[in-house]
């Protein structure tokens, strides 16, 4: 197969039937970060074999052709690990090396989470600060709902942000 052809990340169209995770977006954007050059790409069912794999690796260099890096069954850590342990020099193969590619991916894959949710919350201060309305209700991280009031209505035993 032309690593060229067939091999995309679909993204939500009004047909319904092309899609990615949230996880397959974050480990894109992992490899992404760590080589703009790599692009994770997924096979449609009707252009692999049974056999195949659906998710690839594949580096598009700026002057050359693209070549593939690795195959897997999931978009997950595990991927990011072996993308890992195929860019390093000591290409050893060596299960310890490959652990400690598959412990470095599940910390980048966590910051990653972690990064998002600070952005929300980020954007979520910000919306209220810049709103004039008297009482906010949000969610926690556990679902519970806060009620969040600006200073000024004394007596009461809400939350205030400042």
């Amino acid at each position: 197969m032309n690593l060229t052809d067939d091999g995309h990340i679909y993204f939500p169209s009004n047909d319904g039937k092309t899609w990615i995770s949230e996880k397959q977006q974050r480990v894109n954007e992992i490899l992404q970060d760590f080589d703009p050059k790599l692009q994770l790409q997924w096979i449609p069912p009707g252009s692999r074999n049974e056999k195949d794999e659906p998710f690839r690796v594949v580096c598009f260099p700026v002057n050359g052709r693209p070549y593939l890096i690795c195959t897997a069954m999931e978009a997950d850590e595990r991927l990011l690990a072996t993308v890992f342990q195929s860019r390093q020099n000591n290409n050893s193969g060596n299960l310890l090396t490959w652990l400690d590619n598959y412990n470095s991916a599940k910390e980048i894959y966590n910051a990653k989470i972690n990064q998002e949710r600070r952005q929300e919350q980020h954007e979520m201060a910000q919306a209220v600060i810049r709103n004039n309305r008297s009482s906010y209700l949000i969610k926690n991280q556990h679902g519970e709902l806060i009620d969040l009031e600006r200073i000024g209505r004394r007596g009461s035993s809400k939350t205030y942000i400042w």
